[in-house]
């Protein structure tokens, strides 16, 4: 595992943050299109963005992924107003799905904006979690090491096993894997501290490691894969950034700090084939082997979000953790 070094690039312009946009379908839509749901609503979803000023619908759609008079018509008036065609038809790589992503986008840019300022809100308390958990820990270490006593914290072991599970293993493999969630820890608070440099090359970190999808993409944030998977990488994304998706708009604060969490796990960890993956997520997480769980981002997100805001603040935000959380901690 490793903090992402230098990704090449001197600079990493955030045009999307603007409006614009670089989403993309599978096949045509509209008037003689393959009409694939995912695709039609991607489209849908466009067209609600454009403004009737640059031949957006004045009514909006129904984002529901069904074909009808309304889309086509919708698809047919962009065409017109903006003069990429007259067929009625969306394709992958033509000039009306290259012009809907062109055009500035008001209620996107405003929407991305709110987005952006709900990062640079939580980044006190994404410090603190990565901070937290790594004292706790080293609390786990500490109980390990020496026992239970006046300087040592059975509570910080207990929490440290319910989520990464040592019931198998000897103290000196715990003291082991406790050693590595400590390092993980440690670089999910380095990528948090260090100031950005934007004019060396040098990846931006701290807040402004998040940016805007450009895609569309149906999640609710993402980090784009390095290395071994670099195949199926596309030219838009870097993997110098986490990038927030429309969805994020919709969790509220704790759950929020959780998702971005998450992804800053995957955005530290860069090996070419042992990934902290996705195994699982919320209560299945509790289900994994103790190996599973050194590679699951969500064991390292809800472990961090529990020390930080507690029990109670966490079920309410994922009530499924509920039964698996003893009262106690």
């Amino acid at each position: 595992m490793k903090i992402l070094a230098n990704t090449g690039r001197e600079c990493v312009e955030h045009c999307f943050e603007g409006g614009v946009s670089a989403w993309e379908i599978g096949a045509s839509v509209g008037q003689g299109g393959r009409n694939d749901r995912d695709d039609v609503r991607t489209i849908q979803r466009l067209l609600n963005l454009i403004g009737p000023q640059d031949g957006g619908p004045v009514v909006a759609l129904d984002e529901d992924g069904w074909i009808g008079p309304k889309t086509n018509k919708a698809i047919l008036d962009f065409q017109r107003f903006q003069r990429t065609g007259s067929d009625g038809r969306v394709d992958p790589h033509g000039p009306t799905l290259k012009r809907m992503n062109e055009i500035p986008k008001h209620r996107m840019k405003a929407q991305n904006a709110a987005l952006l300022a709900r990062v640079v809100t939580a980044m006190p308390d994404l410090n603190q979690m990565s901070l937290k958990a790594r004292r706790t820990i080293e609390g786990a270490i500490d109980y390990v090491r020496l026992g239970e006593g006046l300087f040592t914290s059975k509570r910080d072991y207990e929490m440290a096993d319910l989520y990464f599970d040592f019931s198998k293993l000897s103290s000196s493999e715990t003291l082991s894997e406790l050693g590595l969630i400590r390092t993980t820890l440690r670089r999910a608070y380095a990528a948090l501290q260090v100031p950005p440099i934007p004019l060396t090359g040098s990846n931006p970190v701290g807040v402004s490691i998040f940016t805007i999808d450009p895609l569309g993409k149906n999640y609710f944030a993402y980090v784009p894969r390095t290395e071994s998977k670099s195949s199926k990488r596309n030219s838009v994304t870097d993997p110098a950034h986490i990038y927030l998706c429309q969805k994020m708009s919709e969790p509220k604060k704790d759950k929020f700090m959780h998702i971005l969490m998450h992804e800053l796990f995957h955005f530290i960890d860069d090996e070419t084939f042992l990934y902290i993956k996705d195994h699982c997520y919320r209560d299945k997480i509790f289900r994994l082997t103790h190996k599973q769980r050194m590679r699951n981002a969500d064991n390292y997100a809800v472990f961090s979000s529990h020390v930080h805001i507690g029990r109670q603040r966490l079920v309410d935000s994922q009530p499924k953790l509920g039964p698996h959380i003893p009262a106690h901690l």
